[in-house]
C-alpha cells in the first residue's frame, strides 16, 4: 500500500535531515580533530622570551617513548670503580642529564627578539622542502633561520647541532653538510620542512597566528607525503613530554609501506639552547632511531593514539 503524499514528503524530509546531520557530524569531527591537534601543538608553540628549557624529567603526560632509555638517573659516562663507596665530590660524580641543566648562576641570556614584520627579511628567499613520498622521518622546524635562508639550505648556521646529531645517532652514516640537505630523501629516507615558510633570525619574531595558520597546510603535507614519523624540532619542549606524541594520521588508501604517520618531538638543535647539551640531543635522536625501527618492525602499538583527520 502506498503512503499518503504528506507522509512521503515527511519521510523524504527525515532522510534529508539525517544525511545533513551525518555530513554535519563528519565535518564537525574533522574540525574538532584538527582543533585538538592544533591545541596540542600550540601547547609547545615556539620558544619565546623567558621560557625555561629544562630536560624532560618531571613533566607529566605520555612517556618519552614506548621503549625509552632516557631518564634522570641514566648516566652519560661510566663511573670510575676506583672511587669505591666514599662520597664523591662534584668533580667526581658521573655526568647525568640533571648535570647538563643550566645552573641558577648561568650567564644571563640576551633577551629574545620581538615580532618582526615580513618586510624586515623580505630580501631572503624561502627555503625549499627536501621531501618525497613515504619517507621514514620528515623533520619539521618552526621556520627557516636567517643563515639557512641566506645559503639556501636547512640548519645552515655553523653552531646548529642538527647534522652532528643526525650522524652521531646513527640516522646517517656520515656527517653531512647543510649543502647536501637535498640528498637526504634518497640517501637516508629522511626529509626536511618547516611549519612557517618565512625566514627570521629567531622564531620569536613570528606571530602566534602565523604558527596556527601553518598547521593545517603542514597536516595536508603529511597526508600527501605519508612519512612514518613527522618529527618536530625546536618547539617549547620544556613544557611537554619529549618523544612520541599521542596522535597519528591514518592513510586508509595508502599503497606505500607507511600506513600511518606518527608525531615526535625533540628539542631545538640550535647552539643557543642551553638546557640540552650535545650528549642529550644525540641521545634523543638515537631514541628516535630506536622507535623508528620498532615502528617498521610493527613492535609499537598505536591503538590508543588519537587519529587526526587530514
Amino acid at each position: 500500500m502506498s503512503l499518503p503524499t504528506s507522509t512521503q514528503e515527511s519521510a523524504l524530509k527525515d532522510d534529508t535531515d539525517e544525511d545533513q546531520s551525518l555530513e554535519s557530524q563528519e565535518s564537525g569531527g574533522l574540525a574538532e580533530s584538527q582543533k585538538r591537534f592544533q591545541k596540542a601543538i600550540l601547547r609547545f608553540s615556539f620558544d619565546g622570551p623567558g621560557r625555561n628549557h629544562s630536560p624532560a624529567r618531571g613533566v607529566t603526560g605520555f612517556p618519552l617513548s614506548m621503549n625509552s632509555t632516557l631518564s634522570p638517573r641514566s648516566s652519560l659516562q661510566t663511573p670510575n670503580p676506583s672511587l669505591g663507596k666514599r662520597p664523591r665530590t662534584q668533580h667526581e660524580r658521573p655526568s647525568t642529564l640533571e648535570d647538563t641543566s643550566p645552573s641558577k648562576k648561568a650567564k644571563r641570556k640576551k633577551p629574545a627578539r620581538g615580532y618582526s614584520s615580513p618586510e624586515v627579511y623580505s630580501h631572503l628567499n624561502h627555503l625549499n622542502d627536501c621531501i618525497s613520498e613515504s619517507l621514514d622521518i620528515i623533520f619539521c622546524g618552526i621556520n627557516p633561520g636567517q643563515r639557512s635562508a641566506e645559503i639556501g639550505h636547512h640548519f645552515g648556521h655553523p653552531s646548529n647541532h642538527f647534522w652532528k646529531c643526525l650522524h652521531l645517532s646513527g640516522l646517517t652514516s656520515e656527517r653531512m653538510l647543510p649543502a647536501e640537505d637535498f640528498t637526504l630523501p634518497e640517501r637516508y629516507q629522511l626529509g626536511l620542512t618547516n611549519i612557517v615558510e618565512r625566514p627570521t633570525a629567531e622564531a620569536t619574531e613570528l606571530k602566534d597566528s602565523e604558527f596556527k595558520e601553518g598547521i593545517t597546510p603542514f597536516l595536508c603535507k603529511m597526508a600527501r607525503y605519508r612519512p612514518r614519523i613527522a618529527c618536530f624540532i625546536g618547539l617549547r619542549t620544556g613544557r611537554i613530554v619529549l618523544g612520541l606524541q599521542p596522535y597519528k594520521i591514518v592513510h586508509y588508501k595508502s599503497t606505500s609501506a607507511s600506513e600511518e604517520t606518527l608525531f615526535y618531538s625533540i628539542p631545538s638543535t640550535s647552539g643557543k639552547t642551553q638546557g640540552y647539551q650535545i650528549p642529550d640531543k644525540v641521545q634523543m635522536f638515537t631514541q628516535l632511531r630506536v622507535d623508528l625501527k620498532m615502528i617498521k618492525d610493527r613492535n609499537l602499538s598505536t591503538d590508543n593514539f588519537e587519529e587526526i583527520m587530514s
